[in-house]
């Protein structure tokens, strides 16, 4: 602890020391130190503590790991030896398995890499400043350049909070997922229950109507005067030519394919012929058997292997009528890479995003001949680190934030409220004026006097693609350099171990 704290009042002390000798005001040189040289120290001091957790908790791990096995194996003969190891040995796997779930849960050792990359960014920031350097080279004193400094120090104190943010939705939606299973799966029992009681209702009703029928069979069934005696034959049928059947007439409508298959089996089945008219009154007796028990019978025969076979040519003609019509969605032709199903297996995200978006980036790869799968790993990966998802969206922080890029001129923001109305959208956030007019001519579309077309997923799609193909990130990923991709996409590496992730989980699907 106490070389801890040495090397960070040296680091601080330092830090400060070189501040105070640059020839900027004094004002400059507070904000300085307390926002780069405070934000750095902070985030040394972060990336420290996560640090210690994540080597105990798997120090924890693998020393456990390692005794857990050898004290099972453990053989003696003396009982009270055996029992002590044994117990030893479950309360060792139970801390395993405590410290493993403990750095599942928060995550130490991905904070740490996050908090160590932040604070090495911000430190060759700001060594790049001090020896006008790098982005800085073009200035000859430091106060010209401190004005680009003061900005790119607030986007890597933004793009921290927003991987932090980005992080925060990942978990909020993997708690949604759960809840949404569990709300599933009451519902689905739900509906086994409801089921069950529309069986039993079933079989009450059916016990009704036996209970109903055994109750008629056992009245007295003769009846004077020829009345109703509760029989289905105790009904007077009209009279009628010697002959004629009882067929009702309709007017001719065309009959389908299935229809005439019915018609012809009726037609040369073994069906019971017309009952031929009588003038008399039937009329029930006493040797009549009870309601239900002498069920007219109706005999048919279907060819089934006809009937499927009809039913396949339509359901074909269907098909191809709901694909072909002018209503459809464009899908592209040819084979395809991949999936919204896969899409949302490597990306983590909604299915639903997945079946929206994907077909506009399909697409736009085509069009911009970087159809392959080695450009696809990369452009998923950068949409899920730039999004946090797959769909377009605004540029986090709202018009507060988008206010920063007022009289950006090197991002073409000339006129008032353009740093508003040219915020950063799509895929790899678009911003300024200048960018919203060149690929706006690219694409043949007025992005910048309507910049929120940015946000339609074929557009959106084709300013990625376009991007892709001639800022050399598509070679990039062709070539597997995945670092290169980032930096062309990101213009360092920040958010490597999210976009690294998700390459990986891209190439072991896709490639």
């Amino acid at each position: 602890m106490a070389k801890k704290n040495a090397y960070n009042d040296y680091l601080k002390q330092t830090l400060g020391g070189l501040i105070d000798k640059l020839e900027i005001s004094d004002l400059r040189k507070e904000f300085l130190k307390n926002r780069w040289l405070d934000q750095v120290m902070w985030l040394e001091g972060r990336a420290t503590k996560e640090r210690n957790q994540h080597f105990r908790l798997r120090m924890i791990t693998i020393i456990g790991g390692v005794l857990v096995p050898a004290m099972v194996g453990f053989r003696s003969n003396n009982d009270d030896l055996q029992v002590g190891v044994a117990t030893t040995a479950f309360f060792v796997s139970q801390a395993v398995a405590i410290s493993a779930a403990v750095e599942e849960f928060f995550g130490h050792g991905d904070k740490y890499r996050n908090y160590r990359s932040t604070a090495e960014s911000m430190k060759i920031e700001g060594w790049q400043f001090m020896q006008l350097a790098g982005p800085y080279r073009k200035y000859k004193v430091h106060s010209d350049a401190y004005k680009i400094f003061a900005q790119r120090v607030e986007s890597y104190i933004q793009k921290d909070v927003e991987g932090f943010v980005a992080r925060l939705e990942e978990k909020q939606d993997e708690e949604k997922q759960d809840a949404d299973e569990a709300v599933n799966n009451a519902e689905k029992a739900l509906m086994r229950l409801n089921q069950e009681l529309e069986e039993r209702a079933q079989k009450l009703e059916l016990e009704k109507v036996r209970l109903a029928e055994q109750q008629v069979s056992s009245q007295p069934q003769g009846l004077e005067d020829g009345g109703y005696s509760g029989s289905l034959l105790d009904i007077q049928m009209p009279s009628s030519s010697e002959g004629e059947t009882f067929e009702e007439s309709s007017p001719a409508e065309p009959m389908t394919g299935v229809q005439s298959l019915l018609s012809s089996s009726n037609k040369t089945s073994g069906r019971r012929p017309a009952r031929q008219s009588s003038s008399k009154t039937i009329t029930s007796t006493s040797n009549l058997p009870p309601l239900g028990q002498n069920a007219l019978e109706w005999e048919e025969t279907v060819d089934f292997q006809a009937l499927k076979t009809i039913l396949t040519e339509q359901n074909s003609v269907v098909e191809s009528q709901t694909n072909g019509g002018s209503g459809g969605t464009a899908v592209v032709s040819g084979p395809q890479l991949t999936t919204p199903d896969e899409v949302s297996q490597i990306l983590e995200c909604p299915l639903e995003d997945c079946k929206v978006y994907l077909p506009g980036i399909l697409a736009a790869m085509k069009k911009y001949d970087i159809y392959d799968n080695s450009v696809l790993i990369g452009l998923l990966a950068t949409i899920r680190i730039e999004t946090g998802g797959f769909k377009p969206v605004h540029e986090w922080g709202g018009e507060s934030y988008w206010k920063r890029y007022e009289e950006r001129a090197d991002l073409g923001n000339v006129n008032p409220g353009d740093g508003i109305k040219y915020h950063g959208r799509g895929y790899i956030q678009l911003t300024g004026r200048a960018n919203y007019s060149t690929y706006g001519k690219k694409l043949g579309v007025d992005l910048e006097g309507n910049p929120d077309l940015v946000m339609d997923p074929e557009i959106s799609a084709q300013v990625l693609a376009c991007y892709f193909k001639e800022r050399g990130v598509a070679t990039a990923a062709r070539e597997g350099d995945w670092r290169r991709v980032r930096k062309l996409v990101n213009g360092g590496y920040h958010g490597w171990d999210v976009f690294s992730k998700y390459v990986e989980r891209a190439r072991a699907q896709l490639a």
